[in-house]
């Protein structure tokens, strides 16, 4: 993931799991992470997705947390840990069909 558009295209290929996975724990607002090359998806309380990261992207994720709270959206962080980046951005949280994705396979 080396640039902005491979970022959106990994989330363009998981956004069904992410927000399939998001309606899970809901109730905590938790961070969504996308780790590559896993192809994991994760959802992390806040508080403790916030210790595992330096003090500048600390800052800079509750300023995008607090503000994807007021606006009903999910922080939604891709994880590359062969290329060594970390990329975050907001998304609206939609309703989603379970039993389709319950169904489904996660590649």
């Amino acid at each position: 993931m080396k640039t902005t558009d491979d970022f959106f295209d990994v989330i363009d290929k998981y956004m069904g799991h992410i927000q399939f996975f998001y309606k899970k724990f809901e109730d905590k607002n938790p961070i969504m992470e996308v780790s590559l090359p896993s192809r994991k998806i994760y959802a992390y309380p806040y508080t403790e997705y916030l210790k595992l990261l330096s003090q500048r992207s600390q800052r800079m994720l509750k300023k995008e947390y607090n503000e994807a709270i007021r606006n009903k959206e999910m922080v939604v962080f891709v994880r590359d840990n062969e290329e060594e980046v970390l990329k975050s951005c907001s998304f609206p949280i939609e309703e989603i069909d379970y039993v389709e994705h319950e169904i489904g396979n996660f590649q």
